[in-house]
């Protein structure tokens, strides 16, 4: 098992005008996940890596699509993360769930 973080971020209308969020934080802390879930969280729901080409490292993390609330206007958005109390030693596991999901295809191809 791998533990991941879970962090969102709202943003209304008035905190876009100033460039803000107006809440963010961790949903989940050490959260625990399987390889094949970590591998379909990043495949079907947090589909956008935070650099592009994607580095192997533990420093990426991955976020969903935009939702909005019709009703208060507000924007969410998820992101999950390697958690840093996982032990040094999975984060390959990180970096293999990344090239199952189709992200460092790219990479491979260049190498």
């Amino acid at each position: 098992m791998l533990m991941i973080d879970k962090t969102f971020e709202v943003i209304t209308e008035e905190s876009a005008e100033n460039g803000e969020s107006s809440d963010a934080g961790f949903s989940a802390i050490n959260e625990k996940v399987s390889f094949r879930d970590l591998v379909n969280l990043m495949a079907e729901k947090y589909t956008h890596p935070s650099q592009y080409p994607v580095a192997r490292s533990t420093r990426v993390w991955f976020t969903s699509e935009v939702d909005q609330d019709y009703r208060t206007g507000e924007y969410r958005s998820e992101s999950i993360h390697f958690s840093s109390d996982n032990p040094t030693f999975k984060a390959k596991y990180w970096i293999k769930a990344m090239g199952f999901a189709g992200y460092l295809r790219d990479q491979r191809v260049a190498a």
